[in-house]
Protein backbone atom coordinates (compact mmCIF):
# COMPACT_ATOMS: atom_id res chain seq x y z
CA UNK A 1 0.00 0.00 0.00
CA UNK A 2 1.12 3.37 -0.92
CA UNK A 3 2.35 5.87 2.18
CA UNK A 4 -0.14 9.06 2.92
CA UNK A 5 2.25 11.08 0.90
CA UNK A 6 0.45 9.34 -2.46
CA UNK A 7 -3.04 9.42 -0.51
CA UNK A 8 -2.72 13.60 0.12
CA UNK A 9 -1.59 13.84 -3.95
CA UNK A 10 -4.77 11.85 -4.65
CA UNK A 11 -7.02 14.10 -2.19
CA UNK A 12 -5.31 17.47 -3.27
CA UNK A 13 -6.22 16.02 -7.26
CA UNK A 14 -9.91 15.61 -6.65
CA UNK A 15 -10.39 18.69 -4.47
CA UNK A 16 -8.37 20.58 -7.35
CA UNK A 17 -10.50 18.88 -9.80
CA UNK A 18 -7.24 19.22 -12.16
CA UNK A 19 -3.77 17.11 -11.81
CA UNK A 20 -1.84 20.85 -12.82
CA UNK A 21 -3.86 22.97 -10.13
CA UNK A 22 -2.79 19.90 -7.59
CA UNK A 23 0.83 20.32 -9.31
CA UNK A 24 1.28 23.77 -8.86
CA UNK A 25 -0.24 23.34 -4.74
CA UNK A 26 1.53 20.70 -3.62
CA UNK A 27 5.05 21.99 -5.63
CA UNK A 28 5.40 19.06 -8.17
CA UNK A 29 5.31 18.68 -11.33
CA UNK A 30 2.02 17.48 -13.28
CA UNK A 31 3.93 14.37 -14.33
CA UNK A 32 4.81 13.74 -11.24
CA UNK A 33 1.23 13.94 -9.60
CA UNK A 34 0.37 11.62 -12.41
CA UNK A 35 2.91 9.16 -11.60
CA UNK A 36 1.85 9.28 -7.75
CA UNK A 37 -1.86 8.19 -9.21
CA UNK A 38 -1.07 5.47 -11.33
CA UNK A 39 1.20 4.00 -8.41
CA UNK A 40 -1.78 4.49 -6.15
CA UNK A 41 -4.21 2.48 -8.47
CA UNK A 42 -1.58 -0.17 -8.81
CA UNK A 43 -1.22 -0.59 -5.48
CA UNK A 44 -5.38 -0.73 -5.05
CA UNK A 45 -5.75 -2.57 -7.74
CA UNK A 46 -8.47 -0.51 -9.01
CA UNK A 47 -8.97 2.94 -11.17
CA UNK A 48 -9.65 5.93 -9.28
CA UNK A 49 -10.22 8.67 -12.17
CA UNK A 50 -12.06 8.79 -16.22
CA UNK A 51 -9.03 10.76 -17.42
CA UNK A 52 -9.83 12.79 -21.40
CA UNK A 53 -7.99 15.61 -22.59
CA UNK A 54 -10.68 17.78 -21.42
CA UNK A 55 -11.95 16.22 -18.28
CA UNK A 56 -11.47 14.24 -15.12
CA UNK A 57 -13.75 12.60 -12.56
CA UNK A 58 -13.98 10.01 -10.25
CA UNK A 59 -14.76 6.78 -10.61
CA UNK A 60 -17.85 4.91 -8.22
CA UNK A 61 -14.29 3.38 -6.81
CA UNK A 62 -12.56 6.52 -6.52
CA UNK A 63 -15.75 8.49 -4.65
CA UNK A 64 -15.74 6.09 -2.31
CA UNK A 65 -11.82 6.04 -1.59
CA UNK A 66 -11.80 9.74 -1.44
CA UNK A 67 -14.57 9.52 1.47
CA UNK A 68 -12.28 7.47 3.28
CA UNK A 69 -9.07 9.18 2.43
CA UNK A 70 -10.76 12.70 3.45
CA UNK A 71 -11.91 11.30 6.56
CA UNK A 72 -8.25 9.57 7.32
CA UNK A 73 -6.41 12.59 6.91
CA UNK A 74 -8.45 14.74 8.60
CA UNK A 75 -8.48 12.58 11.41
CA UNK A 76 -4.35 12.46 11.40
CA UNK A 77 -4.30 16.36 11.13
CA UNK A 78 -6.49 16.09 14.34
CA UNK A 79 -4.40 13.63 16.24
CA UNK A 80 -1.37 15.84 15.05
CA UNK A 81 -2.73 19.31 16.77
CA UNK A 82 -4.18 17.22 19.52
CA UNK A 83 -0.88 16.38 20.86
CA UNK A 84 0.92 19.90 20.03
CA UNK A 85 -2.10 21.76 21.93
CA UNK A 86 -0.57 22.46 25.23
CA UNK A 87 2.51 23.46 22.82
CA UNK A 88 1.30 25.37 19.97
CA UNK A 89 -1.17 27.90 19.26
CA UNK A 90 -4.58 27.07 17.45
CA UNK A 91 -4.16 27.96 14.22
CA UNK A 92 -6.53 27.80 10.65
CA UNK A 93 -10.10 28.09 10.13
CA UNK A 94 -13.18 27.21 12.16
CA UNK A 95 -16.16 26.75 11.23
CA UNK A 96 -18.93 27.65 13.72
CA UNK A 97 -22.74 27.87 13.06
CA UNK A 98 -25.15 29.83 16.08
CA UNK A 99 -28.43 31.29 16.29
CA UNK A 100 -28.77 34.71 15.42
CA UNK A 101 -29.66 36.07 18.62
CA UNK A 102 -26.61 34.51 20.12
CA UNK A 103 -24.09 35.24 17.12
CA UNK A 104 -25.41 38.64 17.26
CA UNK A 105 -26.21 39.97 20.72
CA UNK A 106 -23.75 37.09 22.90
CA UNK A 107 -20.68 36.41 20.37
CA UNK A 108 -19.99 39.46 18.01
CA UNK A 109 -19.79 41.58 21.11
CA UNK A 110 -17.12 39.48 22.41
CA UNK A 111 -15.05 38.03 19.68
CA UNK A 112 -12.07 41.18 19.49
CA UNK A 113 -11.28 38.91 23.42
CA UNK A 114 -11.20 35.78 21.36
CA UNK A 115 -9.08 37.35 18.49
CA UNK A 116 -7.28 38.64 21.01
CA UNK A 117 -6.59 35.03 22.75
CA UNK A 118 -6.16 33.27 19.36
CA UNK A 119 -4.64 35.68 16.43
CA UNK A 120 -4.42 32.83 14.28
CA UNK A 121 -7.88 31.07 14.20
CA UNK A 122 -9.85 32.31 11.21
CA UNK A 123 -13.45 31.95 12.66
CA UNK A 124 -15.97 31.39 9.68
CA UNK A 125 -19.41 32.44 11.96
CA UNK A 126 -22.84 31.45 10.38
CA UNK A 127 -25.87 32.76 11.57
CA UNK A 128 -28.62 30.41 11.33
CA UNK A 129 -32.11 29.45 13.04
CA UNK A 130 -32.61 26.26 11.87
CA UNK A 131 -30.78 22.88 12.22
CA UNK A 132 -29.59 21.13 9.94
CA UNK A 133 -26.55 18.60 9.50
CA UNK A 134 -22.96 19.71 11.09
CA UNK A 135 -21.11 16.79 9.26
CA UNK A 136 -22.89 17.35 5.21
CA UNK A 137 -21.93 20.83 6.17
CA UNK A 138 -18.68 20.74 7.10
CA UNK A 139 -18.75 22.70 10.28
CA UNK A 140 -16.68 22.07 12.97
CA UNK A 141 -19.10 22.93 16.27
CA UNK A 142 -21.89 24.92 16.75
CA UNK A 143 -24.05 26.57 19.51
CA UNK A 144 -27.34 25.26 20.07
CA UNK A 145 -30.13 26.03 23.06
CA UNK A 146 -32.65 24.24 24.73
CA UNK A 147 -33.23 20.23 23.79
CA UNK A 148 -31.24 18.64 21.99
CA UNK A 149 -32.41 15.94 19.40
CA UNK A 150 -29.85 14.81 17.56
CA UNK A 151 -27.66 12.25 19.25
CA UNK A 152 -25.38 11.84 17.15
CA UNK A 153 -23.42 15.02 18.18
CA UNK A 154 -20.97 15.30 21.33
CA UNK A 155 -23.36 17.75 23.11
CA UNK A 156 -21.24 20.11 26.41
CA UNK A 157 -23.17 22.27 28.50
CA UNK A 158 -21.72 25.89 28.32
CA UNK A 159 -24.46 27.58 30.52
CA UNK A 160 -27.98 28.14 30.69
CA UNK A 161 -30.63 31.26 30.55
CA UNK A 162 -31.68 32.86 33.10
CA UNK A 163 -35.15 34.79 31.67
CA UNK A 164 -34.55 38.48 33.12
CA UNK A 165 -36.62 40.77 32.68
CA UNK A 166 -35.45 44.25 31.52
CA UNK A 167 -35.94 48.23 30.20
CA UNK A 168 -34.09 50.81 29.34
CA UNK A 169 -33.58 53.80 31.96
CA UNK A 170 -35.03 56.34 30.06
CA UNK A 171 -38.76 54.16 30.09
CA UNK A 172 -38.26 53.04 33.45
CA UNK A 173 -37.91 57.10 34.21
CA UNK A 174 -40.91 58.06 32.07
CA UNK A 175 -43.25 54.66 33.09
CA UNK A 176 -42.09 53.90 36.80
CA UNK A 177 -40.85 50.64 37.66
CA UNK A 178 -43.16 47.28 37.95
CA UNK A 179 -42.53 45.35 40.88
CA UNK A 180 -44.80 42.20 40.08
CA UNK A 181 -46.25 40.61 37.56
CA UNK A 182 -49.62 42.35 37.78
CA UNK A 183 -48.15 45.64 37.73
CA UNK A 184 -46.96 44.45 34.25
CA UNK A 185 -50.41 44.41 32.58
CA UNK A 186 -50.07 48.58 33.38
CA UNK A 187 -46.89 48.40 31.19
CA UNK A 188 -46.08 48.81 27.29
CA UNK A 189 -43.85 45.19 26.62
CA UNK A 190 -42.84 43.66 23.64
CA UNK A 191 -42.55 40.33 23.24
CA UNK A 192 -40.54 37.40 20.85
CA UNK A 193 -42.62 35.28 18.05
CA UNK A 194 -40.62 32.26 17.45
CA UNK A 195 -39.76 32.36 13.84
CA UNK A 196 -40.50 28.73 12.66
CA UNK A 197 -43.61 28.83 14.92
CA UNK A 198 -45.05 31.99 14.73
CA UNK A 199 -46.18 31.71 18.33
CA UNK A 200 -44.97 34.61 20.55
CA UNK A 201 -42.91 33.27 23.92
CA UNK A 202 -44.46 32.57 26.73
CA UNK A 203 -42.89 34.62 30.01
CA UNK A 204 -41.28 32.60 32.77
CA UNK A 205 -41.53 33.36 36.21
CA UNK A 206 -39.95 32.23 39.61
CA UNK A 207 -41.55 32.74 42.65
CA UNK A 208 -41.57 30.85 46.27
CA UNK A 209 -44.98 29.01 45.00
CA UNK A 210 -42.94 27.82 42.08
CA UNK A 211 -42.72 28.72 38.31
CA UNK A 212 -45.18 31.00 37.04
CA UNK A 213 -45.87 31.36 32.82
CA UNK A 214 -47.85 33.73 31.80
CA UNK A 215 -49.19 35.14 28.04
CA UNK A 216 -47.91 38.48 27.59
CA UNK A 217 -50.41 40.87 25.88
CA UNK A 218 -47.43 42.65 24.37
CA UNK A 219 -47.72 46.17 22.75
CA UNK A 220 -45.09 44.69 19.96
CA UNK A 221 -43.88 41.70 18.67
CA UNK A 222 -40.74 40.78 16.66
CA UNK A 223 -39.50 37.85 15.30
CA UNK A 224 -35.52 38.30 16.33
CA UNK A 225 -33.69 37.95 19.72
CA UNK A 226 -31.64 40.79 19.16
CA UNK A 227 -34.22 43.08 17.65
CA UNK A 228 -36.05 42.52 20.47
CA UNK A 229 -33.27 43.93 22.49
CA UNK A 230 -32.46 46.82 20.42
CA UNK A 231 -36.58 47.86 20.56
CA UNK A 232 -36.16 47.45 24.64
CA UNK A 233 -32.99 49.77 24.27
CA UNK A 234 -34.73 52.20 22.18
CA UNK A 235 -37.60 52.73 25.07
CA UNK A 236 -40.42 51.23 23.34
CA UNK A 237 -40.94 48.54 26.22
CA UNK A 238 -40.46 45.91 28.87
CA UNK A 239 -38.64 42.16 27.46
CA UNK A 240 -38.01 39.01 28.87
CA UNK A 241 -34.77 37.46 27.42
CA UNK A 242 -31.91 35.26 28.21
CA UNK A 243 -29.57 37.20 30.43
CA UNK A 244 -26.71 36.26 28.22
CA UNK A 245 -28.10 38.08 25.29
CA UNK A 246 -28.57 41.38 26.98
CA UNK A 247 -25.00 41.13 29.11
CA UNK A 248 -23.39 43.38 26.52
CA UNK A 249 -26.74 45.97 26.45
CA UNK A 250 -26.53 45.66 30.48
CA UNK A 251 -22.87 46.14 30.94
CA UNK A 252 -22.91 49.53 29.40
CA UNK A 253 -25.96 51.00 30.81
CA UNK A 254 -28.36 50.51 28.13
CA UNK A 255 -30.74 48.26 30.19
CA UNK A 256 -31.44 47.68 33.66
CA UNK A 257 -32.97 44.51 35.28
CA UNK A 258 -36.22 44.90 37.12
CA UNK A 259 -38.23 42.70 39.09
CA UNK A 260 -34.96 40.52 40.17
CA UNK A 261 -36.67 38.20 42.81
CA UNK A 262 -38.24 36.93 39.64
CA UNK A 263 -35.54 35.57 37.57
CA UNK A 264 -36.17 32.79 36.22
CA UNK A 265 -33.54 30.09 35.35
CA UNK A 266 -34.54 28.48 32.09
CA UNK A 267 -33.01 26.03 29.11
CA UNK A 268 -29.62 24.88 29.04
CA UNK A 269 -26.59 26.25 26.45
CA UNK A 270 -24.75 23.92 24.74
CA UNK A 271 -21.63 23.45 22.23
CA UNK A 272 -21.95 20.40 19.90
CA UNK A 273 -19.70 18.70 17.40
CA UNK A 274 -19.29 15.72 15.42
CA UNK A 275 -17.55 12.82 16.94
CA UNK A 276 -14.15 12.44 16.38
CA UNK A 277 -11.20 10.81 18.10
CA UNK A 278 -9.09 13.69 18.42
CA UNK A 279 -10.64 17.77 18.30
CA UNK A 280 -8.03 19.94 16.78
CA UNK A 281 -6.65 22.76 19.02
CA UNK A 282 -8.91 25.47 17.04
CA UNK A 283 -11.97 23.37 18.19
CA UNK A 284 -10.37 23.12 21.58
CA UNK A 285 -9.93 26.71 22.45
CA UNK A 286 -13.27 27.61 21.01
CA UNK A 287 -15.26 25.50 23.52
CA UNK A 288 -13.00 26.26 26.47
CA UNK A 289 -13.45 29.77 25.98
CA UNK A 290 -17.22 29.90 24.89
CA UNK A 291 -17.59 28.02 27.79
CA UNK A 292 -15.88 30.85 29.93
CA UNK A 293 -18.07 33.04 28.00
CA UNK A 294 -21.27 31.85 28.84
CA UNK A 295 -20.58 31.35 32.69
CA UNK A 296 -19.92 35.03 32.78
CA UNK A 297 -23.21 35.91 30.59
CA UNK A 298 -25.72 33.48 32.34
CA UNK A 299 -25.81 35.27 35.73
CA UNK A 300 -27.70 36.41 37.37
CA UNK A 301 -28.88 32.96 39.23
CA UNK A 302 -32.58 32.94 40.24
CA UNK A 303 -32.70 34.73 43.36
CA UNK A 304 -35.20 32.08 44.29
CA UNK A 305 -33.02 29.34 44.18
CA UNK A 306 -30.36 31.38 45.51
CA UNK A 307 -32.52 31.93 48.89
CA UNK A 308 -33.48 28.13 48.54
CA UNK A 309 -29.81 27.15 48.51
CA UNK A 310 -29.10 29.37 51.06
CA UNK A 311 -31.38 28.25 53.38
CA UNK A 312 -30.14 24.71 52.77
CA UNK A 313 -27.09 25.76 54.13
CA UNK A 314 -28.29 27.29 57.72
CA UNK A 315 -30.30 24.22 58.28
CA UNK A 316 -27.04 22.18 57.66
CA UNK A 317 -25.24 24.33 60.36
CA UNK A 318 -28.45 24.24 62.54
CA UNK A 319 -29.45 27.49 62.43
CA UNK A 320 -33.45 28.84 62.64
CA UNK A 321 -34.69 29.02 59.57
CA UNK A 322 -36.02 32.24 58.29
CA UNK A 323 -39.27 32.97 56.08
CA UNK A 324 -38.43 35.52 52.82
CA UNK A 325 -41.04 38.42 52.22
CA UNK A 326 -43.09 38.08 48.86
CA UNK A 327 -43.08 41.16 46.80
Amino acid sequence: MEDFSAISVFVRVVEAKSFSSAAQHLEMTPSGVSRAISRLEESLGARLFFRSTRSLRLTDDGSAFYARCKEILADLTEATEALGYAKTKPVGKLRVAASSAVGRAALIPNLAEFEAKFPDIRLELTMCDFPFDLNEEGFDCAIRMGELADSSLIARKIGHFSNVLCASPAYLARHGVPTTIEDLKTHRTVNFVHPSTGKPSQWQFDSPGGRVAVDVDAHMMINDGESVIQAAIAGLGIIQTPHCLAASALDKGLLEIIMTDTISTGSNLWIVYPQKRHLSARVQAFIEWTSELFQRTSTPQCQIVQQQMAELERRRNGEPARIAAVA
